[in-house]
């Protein structure tokens, strides 16, 4: 009877199993859905300009986010902070702000940076990560989605949200690894719209340590004119490397 009863409750669970889509499907019908591999390659680079907010302190500003080439530049400027910038020049992640100074970002921390700075990634995931499966569903803001986890070549594993209806990206979850120690991160992304034949989200609200910032953006550009050195790394940063070569 137990062993009838145990081989009964594993055919459940190999039927249920059996019943979530394929990760590499969905993250096909992702890419299909938001334009298309012909549509990401026209795009050489991402420009998004927009405000920032900090939920529930009253707190708000400016955002910029450049992404060209495996390189990625971002910038906040927030009343009573100043700015905030951090960056990827393809092989030396770094940040800076007023109050902490300058700071090179190394391990996980830096492959998850390295990741984030393709916004096309994902039409060459195989890339990036070693594995793709679909482990389960859950509801993101009231949208019933397919929970996908990702485990990259280096670095933490993440977990892609899709959204069962739309097919799109709609939220990723991440262990970050900081200067703080290891901390739970949470993106959601919303309010997607065409650009240039690409679906794009204008709302991004990232959740970690009890805080909810909100980015909206009112300009997304694809290939944007950018200025010149806008990837070359900062004086201060530059310094650290320099002391860091030195050691």
């Amino acid at each position: 009877m137990k062993r009838r009863l145990i081989f009964g409750l594993f055919a459940v669970v190999a039927c249920s199993a059996a019943e979530f889509p394929a990760a590499e499907g969905l993250l096909d019908r992702f890419i299909e859905r938001s334009g298309g591999v012909a549509a990401y390659a026209k795009a050489k680079n991402v420009e998004m300009i927009g405000t920032v907010e900090i939920a529930g302190r009253n707190i708000s500003g400016k955002i910029a986010m450049v992404e060209e080439g495996g390189k990625a530049w971002t910038s906040m400027e927030l009343p009573g902070i100043g700015r905030v910038e951090q960056g990827f020049d393809g092989n030396i992640g770094w940040e800076m702000n007023a109050i902490q100074g300058a700071r090179l970002i190394e391990g996980d921390e830096k492959s998850a940076l390295k990741r984030g700075s393709s916004y096309s990634a994902v039409t060459a995931w195989r890339d990036d990560y070693k594995a793709a499966r679909t482990v389960g569903e859950e509801t993101v803001e009231g949208a019933p989605a397919w929970k996908v986890l990702m485990t990259p070549k280096e670095g933490r594993a993440e977990t892609f949200y899709f959204d069962k209806e739309s097919k799109l990206l709609i939220r990723v979850t991440t262990l970050t690894s900081t200067p703080l120690g290891d901390i739970p991160a949470d993106v959601v992304m919303s309010d997607y719209k065409s650009v240039d034949g690409i679906m794009t989200a204008f709302t991004m609200t990232q959740k970690a340590m009890g805080q909810s910032i909100v980015m909206k953006f009112d300009k997304i550009t694809y290939n944007a004119t950018l200025p010149k050195g806008r990837f070359d790394l900062p004086v201060a940063v530059k310094a650290l490397v320099a002391k860091q070569a030195a050691q």
